[in-house]
């Protein structure tokens, strides 16, 4: 597969293990943008337009949920999947308020992870 910078996946995490697992998970068969922070993937989103995006909520600056509102207020076609470490609820329904596309718990299943990727991608 050609790697396009139409086609990349955005995964936006300040954990360099999780940034490192995505990357072990799909990097062979997709163009992946590792961002460490929600500030930097802000100023990313429209250069790439991701169509697919795994995001974490707790981070310094920006926060994944600030991330999501404004992902969504710029009304970008970019399917958001939260994967987070973080157990409350309240979390949960706040990321479906904005419309995520999943909700994953860490640690992460390899097998979820490419199942929600082809599902979104082809």
């Amino acid at each position: 597969m050609e790697k396009n910078h139409t086609e990349a996946i955005f995964v936006v995490d300040d954990d360099r293990g999780i940034l490192d697992s995505f990357d072990a998970m799909l990097g062979d068969e997709y163009p992946l943008v590792m961002v460490d922070n929600g500030a930097r993937a802000l100023s990313l989103l429209n250069e790439h337009k991701p169509r697919l995006l795994f995001l974490d909520i707790k981070m310094p600056g920006i926060n994944g949920l600030e991330l999501l509102k404004c992902i969504r207020s710029s009304n970008l076609p970019t399917e958001v999947v939260i994967v987070t470490a973080l157990p409350q609820e309240h979390y949960e329904e706040l990321a479906n308020k904005y419309g995520v596309y999943r909700y994953l718990r860490k640690p992460l299943d390899v097998d979820e992870v490419e199942d929600i990727t082809r599902n979104v991608l082809h």
